[in-house]
């Protein structure tokens, strides 16, 4: 009974080991297959990357709309002000017309002034003449007047002569008075013409001056109105294209979320296929293991080994600085109060440096494995990396550049460390310039400070 007992005993002992044996070739066979997956799928995009792109696209929309409303406020304005200065120019030409035809009538009135001055002038002088002559004959009149009609006889050559003399004394006394009484009612009325017309000359004077006050007034509101209605279609034209730009951002941003989810989509499509061919593999690997138990014994211890040596070798590279000439890390790796989205979030890498177009280099050797730039050459826009490389440096071991300006290596390019492979900027989900600096080691995401300190 006891032989049977130790013999039951180690059968049993036996089969534990293989059962132990068939499990612990199981995790080694499919452990590189996870790796490379989670390796693959590191750098899909994710749906909170996805999400922000939604996000930055509603905003983009949402200040669109703003633009339009703003927009079209200033239309209808610039509507109202360009009908008010047509008004008002029409009104300014009615009023230049009018006062064209004032300092016309005005311009008359002058003249017509001036001319019934020198008529009233004339008449004085006329007045003045005669009455000199006038004096001079009664002076005559007077002569005759003391003589008595025998002395007129006996001065006059004939009897004729004597009754000329007589008739001529009694004519120039007529008419001497009944020329000056003629020219003192000819006085009278250039004077009364000539008050009349320097009324008139002042009121037209004072007419075309209230007129010209008029025009002055309406060409200042013109002005006033033309300096608003500039203003107006200045900042018309600023909305317009604030506008026209945030529906191109709105809708660029669309065809960056559809991008990432195909690109989200086919990945995920990829990684499930990946995932059931390492399944059967690994069943068809669970099959054959019975008959080749000491082999994958030996194969796996050596694979244990090669793994355990790799990950030493991985965690001890030293990595070159990528930003080079500033050496402060202003983020570091771990949770962090995200400044963008305003909680508590994990920081998957470091941020570096902070100037716009100085050079980032390559932290190791290694092959260029994505190239991402959605924004080339600008130093804002996009989402999440923004323009980004990844570089492969063997090992597992991958680095990313985020938020650059401009990348200047392309996928499949072989650099070294130190070498410089874009600029510094700020795009994609980024407040300011910097280098979103990151380290993965078999697609996890690690510190980066131990490689490049």
């Amino acid at each position: 009974m006891i032989r049977v007992s130790e013999i039951m005993t180690k059968f049993m002992a036996l089969l534990l080991c293989v059962a132990m044996f068939m499990g612990l070739f199981s995790v080694l066979n499919r452990k590189p297959v996870k790796a490379f997956t989670r390796s693959f799928m590191a750098y899909s995009p994710t749906q909170d990357e996805i999400d922000e792109a939604k996000r930055q696209r509603d905003e983009a929309r949402e200040k669109a709309e703003h633009a339009s409303e703003v927009a079209s406020e200033l239309r209808e304005k610039q509507g109202e002000l360009s009908g008010e200065l047509a008004e008002l120019q029409g009104l300014s030409d009615e009023q230049m017309a009018q006062y064209e035809q004032i300092s016309e009538d005005y311009a008359a009135a002058l003249i017509a002034k001036q001319e019934a001055l020198d008529e009233y002038i004339q008449s004085q002088e006329n007045l003045i003449a005669k009455r000199e002559e006038y004096a001079e004959r009664i002076g005559i009149m007077f002569a005759y007047e003391n003589k008595s009609t025998l002395e007129i006889l006996l001065d006059s050559e004939s009897l004729a002569g004597f009754f000329t003399n007589l008739e001529l004394i009694s004519l120039i006394g007529e008419a001497d008075l009944q020329m000056i009484d003629q020219l003192t009612i000819a006085m009278d009325d250039a004077e009364l013409k000539s008050n009349y017309a320097l009324k008139e000359a002042e009121d037209m004077q004072a007419i075309a001056e209230e007129k010209q006050a008029q025009l002055e007034e309406l060409r200042n509101r013109i002005g006033v109105t033309e300096e608003a209605l500039e203003e107006t279609s200045t900042k018309l034209s600023r909305w317009e294209e604030e506008e026209s730009a945030f529906q191109e951002e709105a809708d660029r941003l669309d065809d960056e979320i559809r991008r990432l989810q195909a690109e989200k989509e086919e990945e995920e499509r990829r990684a499930a296929s990946l995932t059931a061919t390492a399944a059967a593999q690994s069943t068809a690997n669970s099959s054959s293991s019975s008959s080749s138990s000491s082999s994958s014994s030996s194969s796996s211890s050596s694979s244990s080994s090669s793994s355990s040596s790799s990950s030493s070798s991985s965690v001890s590279m030293h990595m070159t600085w990528p930003y080079p000439g500033d050496y402060t890390v202003y983020s570091p790796y771990g949770m962090r109060y995200h400044p963008i989205y305003h909680y508590d979030k994990m920081h998957w890498g470091v941020d570096l440096g902070g100037e716009y177009g100085n050079p980032i280099v390559a932290a190791a050797d290694g092959v260029v494995i994505k190239v991402d730039e959605p924004v080339e050459g600008q130093n804002t826009g996009s989402v999440n990396y923004g323009n980004h490389c990844v570089i492969d440096h063997g090992n597992g071991i991958t680095t990313t550049y985020a938020h650059c300006r401009d990348v200047y290596v392309s996928v499949g390019d072989y650099v070294v460390a130190g070498q410089t492979i874009a600029e510094c900027g700020s795009t994609g989900t980024s407040t300011s310039p910097h280098l979103h600096f990151e380290v993965r080691v078999n697609g996890e995401k690690v510190d980066p400070v131990p490689y490049i300190t």
